[in-house]
C-alpha cells in the first residue's frame, strides 16, 4: 500500500494495538481488585465444576485467532474478529477470576495466555500482503 491508504491502515493498526492494551490493564485490574479470593468457601448450591465455565469462550477465542483470522485478506474485515476474539479471551479470564473458585489462578493465567496470543503483531500481514501467484526464482 501506497500514500493515504497506507497511512489510514497504520492508524488502524495503532487502534488494534490500544485495545489490546486497554483489555489487557481491564483484565488484570479486574483479577487483582474484583476477585474472589481461592480461600472462600462456595456455596452448598453450586457445582464444583462451575468454575470451569471460562474454558469454552477461551477454546473459541483460540479458533478465532488460528483459524478464523490468518484466512481474513483485509484490514477492515479482521476487525471485528480482533474485537470478539479478544472480548472471549477476557471473558475468560473475568469468569475465571470472578467464578473461578479453586481453579481462579489457573483460569486467570489461561485467560491472559488467551489474551496475549493476540497481541497485534500478526496484523503487518494486513499491511504488507505477500504476492499470490506463480513467482519465477530469477
Amino acid at each position: 500500500m501506497i500514500g493515504p491508504e497506507a497511512q489510514r491502515a497504520r492508524a488502524q493498526l495503532k487502534f488494534w494495538w490500544l485495545a489490546w492494551v486497554f483489555v489487557g490493564v481491564s483484565l488484570l485490574t479486574i483479577y487483582s481488585s474484583f476477585g474472589q479470593p481461592p480461600s472462600v468457601v462456595r456455596s452448598s448450591g453450586s457445582h464444583p465444576l462451575t468454575g470451569l465455565t471460562g474454558l469454552l469462550p477461551l477454546f473459541l477465542s483460540i479458533i478465532i485467532r488460528w483459524l478464523v483470522l490468518p484466512r481474513c485478506t483485509h484490514l477492515k474485515a479482521a476487525l471485528p474478529w480482533f474485537i470478539v476474539g479478544l472480548a472471549l479471551a477476557e471473558a475468560a479470564g473475568l469468569l475465571g477470576a470472578l467464578l473461578g473458585g479453586v481453579y481462579r489462578a489457573n483460569l486467570c493465567l489461561l485467560g491472559l495466555l488467551g489474551f496475549l496470543q493476540y497481541a497485534p503483531t500478526f496484523a503487518r500481514q494486513y499491511l504488507d500482503p505477500k504476492p499470490t501467484g506463480y513467482i519465477p526464482n530469477n
